[in-house]
This record gives C-alpha cells, sequence and structure tokens, in this order.
C-alpha cells in the first residue's frame, strides 16, 4: 500500500464497521482501501489480503476459553459477541468447534448489525433470556462497553485477562475468578 502504519490502520478501520455488518463486500472494503491509499488491488491480491486478515483474528485466547468454562461449570449462561466480516465468521464456525460450548454465538455479519449498535446486544440477550441488568460485556473497545451500558448491562473495558481482572473486582465480581 506504500503509506505509513499509522495511515493503513486509519484506511483498515474506515469502513470496518460496513465490512463486518456485510454491508459492503471483501472487493468493496479492500478496494476502498486501496484507493485511500492512492493504489489499486488485483483479485488476486485481494484474495490474499482477505486469507491474511482471517488469520489476523484467528488468534485464541484459552485463558478465557477456560474461565468461559469455569463459569458455565457454575451455572452462568456465557456467549460470544463480535464484529466479524463472513470471511471471519466462516472460518470460526469451520475451525473452533469450541463455540458449540457457549449459549449463544452472535456475529455481526450473520445478522447485519454490529457493535455497538444497540440491537445486536438486545440479540445477544434475547438469545441468552437474560436481563440487561443481570448481564456482564466485555470488549476492548469503549465506545462498544458504553453502548451495552446504555441497555443496563454492566460494561468492561478491557484488552487483557489482568485488566479484566481487576475491573471485575472493580465492579464487585463474586462469580468464578479469571
Amino acid at each position: 500500500f506504500n503509506v505509513t502504519a499509522q495511515q493503513f490502520r486509519q484506511f483498515y478501520y474506515a469502513e470496518r464497521n460496513a465490512y463486518d455488518r456485510s454491508a459492503i463486500s471483501a472487493e468493496q472494503y479492500w478496494s476502498a482501501i486501496a484507493a485511500d491509499a492512492g493504489t489499486q488491488l488485483s483479485a488476486d491480491q485481494i484474495t490474499w489480503l482477505r486469507g491474511k486478515d482471517v488469520e489476523m483474528w484467528s488468534n485464541i485466547n484459552p485463558e478465557m476459553l477456560e474461565w468461559a468454562a469455569r463459569l458455565r461449570a457454575h451455572g452462568i449462561e456465557t456467549a460470544v459477541l463480535s464484529n466479524m466480516h463472513e470471511d471471519m465468521a466462516k472460518a470460526v464456525r469451520e475451525r473452533f468447534d469450541w463455540i458449540a460450548e457457549f449459549r449463544c454465538f452472535t456475529l455481526s455479519a450473520e445478522l447485519q448489525l454490529a457493535k455497538p449498535d444497540p440491537r445486536i446486544f438486545q440479540h445477544c440477550l434475547d438469545c441468552l433470556n437474560v436481563a440487561a441488568r443481570e448481564s456482564i460485556f466485555i470488549d476492548d473497545k469503549q465506545q462498544n462497553t458504553r453502548a451495552a451500558e446504555q441497555l443496563g448491562i454492566t460494561g468492561i473495558c478491557a484488552s487483557s485477562a489482568a485488566e479484566i481482572r481487576e475491573r471485575l473486582q472493580a465492579a464487585g465480581w463474586t462469580g468464578p475468578p479469571l
């Protein structure tokens, strides 16, 4: 792309919400990034970028999966609510059998809604059959936790297990520890 990392991040996230909720195709998304960078991409380059994008977002955090299992063992319902474009959603459903352990697995591309849209949070609450005040939402983006809080959900904004532990403790969490 011949741009700085900061410029690429700006271009990458400019249309990301639309891409994650399937409002634009992968070709439109990557072509928009290329246009912002003053270049064009071939079909082969777009295919390569799509694969790398899935690969980049496919890192699993075993500590979080183990904690989710402990929560379920204590009778606490668990869900995943994630902004994922179609390629990523397909890859997750094909590669990771652990998703079946979650009562609700909400992916933005499949609903054509994305965080911070309150409707995607409500979908997850309905799927879990819980009231907002009975739930906790953990995310690494403050705009998403604030949106959850607007519905009455306890929002925890954190990007590491240590931060989650600290913020759960501050919120008075009494369930199984992370």
